[in-house]
């Protein structure tokens, strides 16, 4: 290409960025979104194009998701490596409710750049404690406490998961102490010895899934073996609803009167699951009907407006 005529079209592709700030001054996302189009001509500079249409998601979020979600993502386009560029378009994600991509992402931008991804550590965190995932919620707080930016939502965060971990080190002691107690039941009501018994204390399945107030979720199991004696393990909580109006300090108490979280192991009869305030533990004793059953879970509780929201999560089977 002659260089008078590329030097033109760079030129050309550089307004396009002053045109770009007017329509973002307008709030104009869809002329953003088609201003930067794969069909126009490239950009002359690639990483402040997919700044400027980052500002335009941020601006654009609260009124419409779904041109967010495009405008991160053709900046994404623009720049695969940028940080804050990777961070935004996981913010988009999540704002679809593409919640296992949006933790893919942040988790690849946190390998990528440990040092630097200040924003998307305290999202990756945020994800993490909405899904029961304490441990990780730690991991990633701890370092962010003294962030002029984001520790005070760091604090709160790591307040609130250390003192779950604390709740579950005392849940693990006490379901050890009742598999125990099972497994001794067990072993006095069958004497019979046979080389394919699962290891004893042994986890056979579990999985990261949750299940949220009011949804229904199927897993398929594997290690587990017909003709086995079996302990269900799950996790039930729930927290308030929001305040509506002017927020308080102190948050409502929930109502769990009428919840109904359900378990149906294989075609067994469904079991009841406890939810509270505080974690509650299940834990449900069955025999293997069949190899690798499939587990439904399910939400029965009848629709209450300002009703709590519960999730069940640390779903495994283990072998007493």
């Amino acid at each position: 290409m002659h260089p008078l005529l590329l030097l033109t079209l760079l030129s050309a592709s550089d307004l396009r960025l002053d045109q770009g700030e007017k329509l973002l001054a307008a709030r104009d996302c869809e002329g953003l979104h088609a201003l930067f189009a794969p069909a126009e001509r490239p950009a002359a500079s690639p990483a402040a194009a997919a700044r400027l249409l980052v500002r335009g998601a941020s601006t654009c979020r609260k009124q419409d998701t779904l041109m967010a979600f495009a405008l991160t993502e053709r900046a994404l386009a623009l720049a695969p490596d940028d940080v804050d560029v990777r961070t935004a378009h996981a913010e988009s994600l999540l704002s679809v409710e593409e919640r296992t991509a949006a933790a893919r992402l942040l988790d690849e931008t946190l390998h990528a750049h440990p040092k630097d991804a200040v924003r998307a550590q305290l999202l990756r965190a945020q994800l993490a404690s909405e899904e029961s995932e304490s441990a990780l919620v730690v991991r990633l707080a701890e370092s962010l406490v003294n962030h002029p930016e984001h520790g005070a939502q760091a604090r709160a965060l790591l307040a609130r998961h250390q003192t779950a971990l604390q709740s579950d080190a005392e849940a693990r002691e006490a379901l050890a102490r009742e598999e125990h107690a099972l497994a001794e039941r067990a072993a006095q009501t069958s004497s019979e010895d046979t080389p394919r018994a699962p290891r004893a204390q042994s986890e056979a399945w579990s999985t990261r899934g949750t299940l949220k107030t009011g949804g229904q979720r199927t897993f398929r199991t594997r290690n587990i073996q017909a003709g086995f004696t079996y302990i269900f393990h799950a996790t039930g909580s729930c927290t308030a609803p929001a305040p509506k109006g002017r927020k308080s300090r102190l948050a409502p108490p929930a109502d769990l009167f009428g919840q109904d979280f359900r378990v149906r192991i294989g075609t067994q009869e469904p079991l009841h699951l406890k939810v509270g305030l505080k974690p509650e533990r299940n834990t449900l004793s069955f025999h293997a009907d069949e190899d690798n059953p499939q587990i439904f879970l399910e939400d029965r509780t009848g629709t209450r407006p300002g009703g709590p929201h519960c999730t069940i999560s640390d779903v495994a089977v283990r072998v007493p």
